[in-house]
């Protein structure tokens, strides 16, 4: 399996607080990967850099082959991302918000309207509405229509369904499944195990630290816990 991700020893530091110490991990093409972690493990930190968003202090990574550094404007071409906090422009309509974030990858929703149907479509009738006015659910399924609308080879979703019901959340996975199946790679991190078990595999994060890499069947059977939830407790209960 190519690798669409390479992370070798990355380091982060925010004064004196270490984010992220020395963290390797790979991401295979095609893979819908799991960050898990409670809150302050180093998720956001790690998605901000795989980004470009900051620099790391030591270590190297690549995103698509390409250096995480010295070829930051190209791989901002080949990666959507869906951030943890509001993504969108509440003030602009739904349809104003997907024009926008197309132009800045100079394509047009009409280029790539094949990609997003799926999830636009379902949003399109309400396409005059402002972004500030719609459901969480709605919210979800335009900002991964935002970040999909330049067809990126890989998505970042930090903690996608925070604070959505629980369809729309299931729904949300569905798209992300046949998003795989279309060839794209998704590093995925969410705060449910349930969403934790629909991953190819996950990578266990806390303090800054990756404890586990592995697919979730095999984190529960190794465990020896009766659930992934039991088996994540567990795993960070042993770090406390």
């Amino acid at each position: 399996m190519e690798e669409s991700i390479v992370i070798n020893g990355i380091s982060k530091r925010y004064g004196k607080v270490q984010a992220l110490h020395g963290v390797s991990l790979s991401v295979g093409e095609g893979e819908l990967f799991g960050l898990i972690g409670p809150d302050g493990a180093g998720k956001t930190t790690l998605f901000r850099l795989l980004t470009t968003l900051l620099l790391p202090d030591e270590g190297s990574a690549t995103v698509c082959g390409l250096d995480l550094v010295k070829d930051y404007r190209l791989i901002r071409q080949q990666v959507g991302y869906m951030p943890g906090r509001f993504s969108l422009y509440p003030d602009l309509s739904v349809e104003e918000n997907l024009q926008f974030f197309a132009s800045i990858f100079g394509t047009t929703i009409e280029e790539n309207y094949n990609l997003v149907a799926p999830i636009y479509s379902q949003i399109e009738p309400f396409r005059k509405r402002k972004a500030g006015k719609l459901s969480g659910g709605m919210k979800q399924k335009l900002a991964l229509s935002c970040a999909l609308i330049h067809k990126p080879r890989v998505l970042f979703l930090d903690e996608p369904t925070t604070g959505v019901d629980v369809v729309s959340r299931v729904e949300f996975w569905d798209m992300l499944q046949n998003l795989r199946r279309q060839g794209i790679t998704i590093l995925v991190s969410t705060p449910y195990m349930d969403e934790a078990q629909r991953c190819t595999r996950v990578a266990l994060i806390s303090g800054g630290t990756i404890l586990g890499v592995d697919t979730p069947e095999e984190v529960v059977r190794k465990s020896g816990q009766p659930t992934f939830g039991d088996a994540f407790i567990h795993l960070m209960s042993r770090q406390s």
